[in-house]
């Protein structure tokens, strides 16, 4: 149904490039010698074709653009954020990445991470988080705000590690998702040097709170509209990022990238 919705969104845009082929068949004279049935069959068939392009977009297209008020380049896509050279993780203020549902889910995405990338082998990234953030007179990594964020290289990619969420999420304050992604956007704008950034759906049930948002499509909407934000209040910034999100919630959001893409 949501496919169906994305292609009546985009519906005027694919008949405004059509419309110009009905005005050249309106006047071609060949279609005075033809039945009255050829033309308005052409017609009808421009219309249809400017329905099923953008459906056939909203179920095979990989990667879309997204509208922005400002310099910024923003585009969503659809694959596994593993697979891009630079991208973001997000985890809790204490830095915390052993994924043993103490404070991190076995089930979140920094938990694929770790997995992925520091299998058997945590204990080398808590190092390097330590190094970078310093510690704590017991050994712990210092406490740090929302947004803050460290960037490490692995396997000839760049991953920032974000602090999203608190360990005790009931005592989160409610802005903590304006918080961190305001100070997030902040410190990639300074520090990116040009390269796009790619990003999950911040907020999108992350297990690693209970404060996720009540859909996927909500939790689109936020970061763009943070997005926004960003670029009223630093109008001279431009940011690179892309939003990468897995294939399988396509259906659910694809109406949400109407709306919003260019």
């Amino acid at each position: 149904m949501n496919h169906i919705k994305y292609a009546w969104h985009r519906f005027p845009f694919w008949i405004s490039w059509i419309s110009v082929i009905i005005g050249i068949i309106a006047i071609i004279p060949f279609f005075d010698q033809c039945s009255i049935f050829v033309p308005i069959a052409i017609v009808a068939l421009c219309f249809l074709t400017a329905f099923i392009m953008p459906l056939l977009n909203s179920i095979f297209k990989k990667e879309y653009k997204i509208a922005t008020i400002g310099k910024s380049s923003i585009s969503l896509r659809f694959g596994s954020i593993f697979d891009q050279d630079c991208f973001v993780v997000t985890t809790n203020r204490n830095f915390d990445v052993t994924p043993d549902d103490q404070y991190i889910s076995r089930t979140s995405l920094l938990a694929k991470f770790v997995d992925a990338f520091y299998h058997n082998n945590v204990s080398s990234l808590i190092s390097e988080i330590a190094s970078k953030l310093g510690t704590n007179s017991d050994g712990t990594i210092i406490r740090q705000k929302y947004g803050k964020t460290i960037s490490i290289n692995k396997e000839s990619k760049i991953i920032y590690l974000m602090a999203f969420t608190d360990r005790d999420k009931n005592k989160q304050p409610d802005d903590f998702y304006i918080s961190a992604i305001r100070e997030f956007l902040k410190e990639i704008s300074n520090s990116n040097h040009g390269r796009t950034i790619s990003i999950p759906l911040f907020g999108s049930n992350n297990s690693l709170s209970n404060s996720g948002f009540e859909n996927y499509s909500v939790a689109l909407e936020g970061i763009v509209t943070m997005i926004k934000l960003f670029e009223i209040e630093n109008q001279r910034s431009e940011l690179r990022i892309q939003i990468v999100v897995l294939p399988e919630i396509r259906n659910e959001i694809i109406d949400t990238i109407a709306k919003l893409k260019k």
